[in-house]
């Protein structure tokens, strides 16, 4: 009887999240803060420790979660000690091999870590920065986003150290989550979906279950197993009446919030978003309500950045009026220079108030970026990391500065064709 009413305290503490230092999360981790680990002004630690089983995990099923453990250290000194979670590798093409330089997906209630957490975040994703030379483009654009009130990650710079070897500098960023959404969402979250390069909201895409077809669901297909928030969204998207299509919108959108995430994507030069021409990186948030809003991701390909040349320090920019733009390596994956959209972009180009609205946002966050010194921000990151930077990281975070004043450029002129003051 004793034995058992052991068993059902422990269930409920468990439930409670009240056990996390048995379950690997240390007591010291009180004295850490989500401040310490998301913020531009110092660089943490990150111990992951992978045992061969779980390296040979990784390397055959690299995006399936195994077990290791973590231990995160603080620019003071603090540590977590030792948590064990789950870990996989991200990416699509920019994926490696645990020998190279991969980027992480880590799980603090993975399997019978159900309900664990650390300093109440289920996971973390610590990026390579294997598409951003400078180091510097992923953490300066999600700084914009937030600033011009678009819900986005927060970012911070980590040292990573795998079975005590440093890989490097990476960084860290914010995951959406449930816990993500419950900091910026007043409303309840019905669906968090997570879409796929260049599958737009066209008819059938809501298709597939969890985890299969165009859009697979990262949170709330457990209380609602069904993509019906998502058909209406769909249907919404291509309804054929422009004025019709506004209104729809209006009503299942956060449309003026969805507007002004275009205005910052198309001014970072974003071309891998949702309103670029490879239509990626972008969560859709329901509420109870079926009304979506857009959460950026991916950030790394933006300023500028011309991977696709092996000249340094040079330019990539797309018009941010045009219903079809090229991307550094159009020709080649698709034989002409220019692909269409977003379709959601698309139509808002062709409807007058629209895009009206779309152009008063990109004069709102080119203003944005010089009240809130983007710029210095980038500077002073620069410095930060230099550390880390070799001679092309180097000439590059100078580019992308640069770069970022020619673009306010762009917008102005852009303002003067149409007539905008």
């Amino acid at each position: 009887m004793k034995q058992r009413s052991m068993r059902t305290l422990w269930s409920i503490l468990l439930a409670l999240g009240m056990v996390a230092s048995t379950l690997g999360a240390s007591p010291a981790s009180a004295a850490q803060s989500l401040g310490d680990f998301y913020n531009s002004t110092n660089i943490h630690e990150v111990y992951l420790t992978i045992d061969s089983a779980s390296s040979t995990n990784l390397d055959k099923a690299p995006k399936d979660y195994t077990a290791a453990t973590v231990q995160f250290k603080t620019a003071n000194g603090s540590s977590s000690g030792q948590i064990s979670i789950g870990l996989r590798l991200k990416g699509s093409t920019s994926l490696e091999k645990l020998s190279g330089r991969p980027s992480f997906k880590l799980k603090f209630n993975w399997k019978d870590l159900k309900g664990n957490r650390f300093l109440g975040l289920k996971g973390m994703t610590l990026n390579a920065m294997t598409q951003d030379t400078s180091m510097i483009h992923e953490t300066a654009a999600y700084r914009l986003f937030n600033a011009m009130g678009i819900p986005a990650s927060k970012t911070g710079y980590a040292k990573v150290f795998i079975n005590g070897t440093l890989k490097g500098l990476y960084l860290n960023i914010e995951t959406p989550d449930d816990i993500f959404l419950s900091k910026r969402f007043a409303d309840p979250t019905q669906h968090l979906y997570e879409a796929q390069a260049f599958k737009d909201l066209m008819i059938g895409n809501d298709a597939g279950g969890e985890n299969t077809g165009k859009f697979t669901v990262d949170e709330g297909w457990g209380t609602t197993p069904n993509k019906l928030d998502l058909k209406k969204l769909i249907e919404v998207a291509n309804i054929s009446s422009p004025a019709s299509w506004w209104t729809a919108m209006n009503k299942y959108t956060n449309r003026s919030l969805l507007i002004k995430q275009f205005a910052v994507e198309n001014f970072l030069g974003h071309w891998d978003s949702y309103s670029g021409p490879i239509i990626n990186n972008h969560f859709w948030r329901s509420n109870d309500k079926g009304v979506f809003t857009m959460i950026p991701w991916g950030v790394d390909q933006t300023f500028g950045e011309n991977r696709q040349t092996t000249v340094l320090a040079d330019d990539y920019f797309f018009a941010m009026d045009a219903r079809e733009v090229g991307y550094p390596w159009v020709m080649q994956s698709h034989k002409k220079p220019a692909i269409p959209r977003g379709l959601l972009f698309q139509r808002c180009l062709d409807y007058k108030p629209c895009k009206t609205e779309y152009l008063n946002n990109l004069k709102l966050v080119s203003a944005k970026a010089t009240s809130s010194n983007l710029a210095g921000f980038m500077t002073n990151t620069a410095k930060l990391v230099v550390a880390f930077s070799n001679d092309t990281a180097k000439s590059e975070q100078t580019r992308s500065i640069a770069w970022l004043k020619k673009q306010q450029t762009n917008v102005a002129n852009l303002m003067k064709k149409y007539g905008i003051k």
